[in-house]
């Protein structure tokens, strides 16, 4: 008896085991099911990253090929690279195992600058880039520039051209459009055995190398001449070769000529400098000095460094007062022209001197502008209106100009000051990549 109601009770339980096992069967595939379509979903998002990735890099590997157009020749058509434009321009390259394509559309703005906007596809996927180009002209990368004819006199005058904080740079000493003329044999321009002093300024090592650095010693010339332009001794002598150069004594390396005319120099943008002195405010308190000295309400109220041509005498009146040594600082603009009588001196720190019309140096007379690290990128003097920098040497003496005036600022103690009787010229290292202005 006992034995016949315990088979009977596990006839009655097996149905339920097999439910048991079913159900868990069940959620066993349907979680593999769900891992196995949460890996693939995992995998093709990482795919679909990793090409995204790629086609930034493509894109941003074509906004590289614009540059690099844009510097050197145009790819598809006998034209310089500057003036190359186009709107669909496309290469292929290899990212990793994918093979990417960059497509290039270069338009001109309506500021000057060129717009590249360079598409990179990768397996699909396609991003895009966009950057604002402003190219510089070749101008920029000579150290002495001269549109027509660079002339170099006999010593004591002496030019020496250092780089800038040990880099090679300048790539060109000097370039002129229509020739260099060597006053004579004699003529010292990075001559080694020629003594000089460098003020602090460009050539010099950075702020925390400075204590333990000192000036590099004056490399060999490059020279950059435009179509028909050649090395003279003179404008009488026949052209010179670089080998018939260094033969006479000239520290020469070489002479490179162009097919066409020397590129032109940058415009200079007016408004900029006259914004940047119209919120200048670190002369307010020589303003309302001189106001005060000179009784000028209108002068002592200005907080700017804006001048008109009144405002400028009176405060250059009141700078070279006997008891004055005051320095002006930052940007200075003045709305037209100036003058420093012989004795007068004008000192700018930090800044740079502005003017719509040509600046002109008396005998003994000095100009110092000094600019800091925070400021050497800026001018020293920017003439505007076809204005000139000129040198008076006296009554029945021809004035010499123009000078070159150049961008970025001058070294950091910058000096022009014209040389009394027996008294020598400084000698100043020029600046490397300068960018020379029009009109100077």
């Amino acid at each position: 008896m006992p034995t016949r109601i315990k088979r009977r009770a596990l006839c009655e339980c097996d149905g339920t085991a097999l439910l048991v096992v079913l159900i868990v069967l069940l959620a066993i595939a349907a979680w593999s099911s769900s891992f196995v379509w949460l890996m693939n979903q995992q995998l093709t998002r990482a795919g679909a990253r990793y090409r995204s990735a790629a086609a930034l890099a493509v894109a941003d590997a074509g906004v590289h090929r614009a540059l690099s157009i844009l510097e050197g020749e145009a790819p598809d058509a006998p034209v310089p690279g500057r003036t190359w434009r186009t709107e669909e321009y496309a290469e292929t390259i290899h990212v990793g195992s994918f093979e990417g394509q960059f497509t290039l559309a270069l338009v001109d703005d309506l500021d000057g600058a060129v717009v590249v906007t360079s598409a990179g596809e990768v397996g699909g996927i396609v991003r895009r880039l966009r950057a604002r180009v402003y190219v510089d002209s070749p101008a920029q990368l000579a150290a002495l520039y001269g549109a027509s004819v660079v002339r170099l006199e006999h010593p004591p005058a002496a030019t020496v051209i250092l780089p800038y904080g040990g880099v090679d740079a300048p790539w060109i000493q000097v370039a002129a459009g229509r020739g260099l003329w060597l006053a004579g044999p004699d003529v010292a321009i990075n001559n080694p055995s020629v003594p000089f002093r460098a003020g602090s300024g460009p050539v010099d090592a950075l702020p925390e190398a400075q204590a333990s650095t000192v000036p590099p010693d004056p490399g060999p010339v490059r020279v950059w001449l435009g179509r028909g332009a050649s090395v003279r001794l003179d404008r009488g002598s026949q052209p010179l070769s670089a080998e018939e150069l260094r033969a006479l004594g000239v520290n020469i390396e070489g002479i490179v000529q162009t097919p066409g005319p020397l590129p032109a120099v940058p415009e200079v943008d007016g408004g900029f400098y006259r914004r940047r002195a119209a919120g200048n405010t670190g002369n307010a308190g020589t303003n309302a000095a001189a106001g005060k000295f000179l009784g000028d309400d209108g002068l002592a109220r200005k907080h700017d460094s804006l001048y008109s041509v009144r405002e400028w005498d009176l405060l250059l009146g009141y700078l070279n007062r006997p008891s004055g040594s005051e320095a002006l600082q930052g940007i200075v603009y003045v709305a037209g022209g100036m003058t420093l009588d012989e004795g007068r001196r004008l000192q700018i720190d930090g800044g740079a001197l502005i003017t719509e019309g040509t600046v002109r140096l008396a005998k003994g007379s000095s100009l110092e502008v000094t600019h800091s690290a925070a400021t050497r990128t800026l001018p020293g003097l920017v003439t505007l209106d076809k204005g000139e920098l000129g040198l008076d040497r006296g009554p029945g003496q021809r004035r010499v100009r123009p000078l070159p005036v150049r961008q970025p600022g001058p070294p950091a103690a910058a000096r022009l000051q014209h040389p009394r009787q027996g008294h020598r010229p400084r000698r100043h290292p020029a600046r490397p990549r300068p960018r020379l202005l029009p009109g100077i």
